[in-house]
């Protein structure tokens, strides 16, 4: 009977495996959003850090950038390839930092640093539709957007004007390179590197999670406690059947006994041996104590019987 109240307390204080099940789910997509976050906050780190020399972010050699109008967009009129891409679009292409050394032809795809009305950098990433030999043997090139609507007339209007390799910073498309375009990300991107983007989707998840792992860990502790205490009750309601038991039977189980009523019964003979033998050890090392302690008494009374044999031995003069 104490057996099934036993396993009825258990039943009820164990949660049902569907919930277990569900703790295990929300626990493994709170790790994963966890990682997720960090992965992006570390991300927006290196990108701004990498951002400062040129503006773009550039990481492993590559500029990873957003594309910031429709210029491009519907693919080139003339038939070259690659292109078809508009804001908010990501860019990955392989940075230039300089190099003059590669070369360029018409139809390829490259970002130059132009500035607007304001006198502020900005990055655009068009294609070369003219190229121009000059007396010393090196080319300058003229660019223009494949939207036509957008882009009606080319970026330079006079030879003087046209570009050089070392103003170009990026090349997305040239006849042995083809970068990544991955669309309506670059947009999230930037988001992301404003304040309000950086504490709604950085930092507040952050200090969520965090929350969430405090009290967990709290309800942790607090059901470890809860366990303990009821492992101790548990042992001391059986401790007080067990020697109830013993009083009616002796120090032998009885044959009136139930076999979980024997059980109960050889479990507190054990533990009493148990206690017979710590009670013993402890004698034992008491018992030791005084001895030693008897072994130093005599050389400390000795030292102080010496004055008083002193004295002695003066008056006998």
């Amino acid at each position: 009977m104490s057996e099934n109240v036993k396993n009825t307390e258990t039943q009820k204080k164990e949660p049902s495996k569907g919930v277990q099940i569900l703790k295990k789910v929300i626990n493994t997509v709170v790790n994963v959003l966890i990682v997720i976050v960090l992965i992006v906050s570390v991300l927006i780190a290196a990108l701004a850090l990498t951002s400062k020399a040129t503006g773009i972010s550039t990481i492993f050699g590559y500029t990873i950038q957003t594309i910031q109008s429709d210029s491009m967009k519907g693919g080139s009129p003339d038939g070259y390839p690659e292109g078809d891409f508009g804001k908010g679009d990501l860019m990955i292409a392989k940075a230039i930092d300089g190099n003059t050394d590669i070369e360029y032809d018409v139809g390829d795809i490259v970002t130059f640093i132009e500035q607007d009305t304001d006198g502020n950098n900005a990055y655009i990433v068009h294609r070369i539709i003219n190229k121009v030999e000059g007396k010393d043997g090196n080319y300058s090139y003229q660019t223009q957007g494949d939207n036509r609507e957008m882009s009606e007339v080319p970026d330079q209007r006079d030879v003087s004007n046209y570009l050089i390799k070392g103003q170009f910073v990026s090349v997305y498309y040239t006849a042995g390179y083809k970068g990544t375009i991955i669309k309506g990300v670059g947009g999230f991107l930037d988001y992301l590197r404003t304040q309000q983007g950086f504490f709604f989707v950085v930092l507040l998840p952050m200090i969520a999670f965090f929350l969430y792992e405090l009290v967990r860990v709290v309800m942790n502790a607090s059901s470890y406690r809860r366990a303990k205490d009821d492992e101790k009750k548990q042992a001391a309601v059986e401790a007080a059947v067990a020697e109830a038991l013993s009083e009616k039977a002796g120090n032998a189980p009885s044959d009136n006994m139930t076999d979980e009523e024997r059980e109960q019964f050889k479990q507190f003979l054990a533990f009493k041996k148990m206690q017979e033998q710590q009670a013993e050890e402890q004698k034992s090392e008491s018992s030791e104590d005084q001895s030693e302690k008897a072994a130093e008494e005599p050389s400390d009374n000795a030292a102080e019987d010496k004055p008083e044999e002193k004295e002695q031995e003066e008056s006998k003069e």
